[in-house]
């Protein structure tokens, strides 16, 4: 039975990896599947449910990767905004002390 279910192992641990750099907790990523799988002929099912896992875990982490780059643009034009507001205050300061601005 062990040789059995080491054949998932790799399938296991790359959804696991993935799963991990992206931040994603999955549960039922197929490990139960594979290893209550030990004693059946049909396998197939169990590589199904892993790498559908691992499709999951990718989808996910296209969706965040795509959110991220969303808040950095945000980020960005808020940077440049008060970037502006600071430079039309400094022009302000600027004018004040130079006598020109009526204050």
């Amino acid at each position: 039975m062990e040789e059995q279910s080491s054949r998932f192992a790799p399938a296991k641990r790359r959804a696991a990896v993935a799963a991990s750099v992206f931040g994603i907790a999955v549960f039922g990523v197929g490990a139960g599947v594979a290893v209550s799988g030990c004693g059946s002929d049909n396998n197939s099912n169990d590589v199904s449910s892993v790498n559908n896992a691992i499709d999951s875990v990718q989808s996910q982490a296209s969706s965040i990767q795509s959110q991220v780059s969303s808040i950095t643009t945000q980020a960005q034009q808020q940077a440049q905004s008060v970037q502006s507001q600071v430079q039309s205050v400094q022009s302000q300061v600027s004018t004040a002390k130079s006598g020109g601005g009526g204050y």
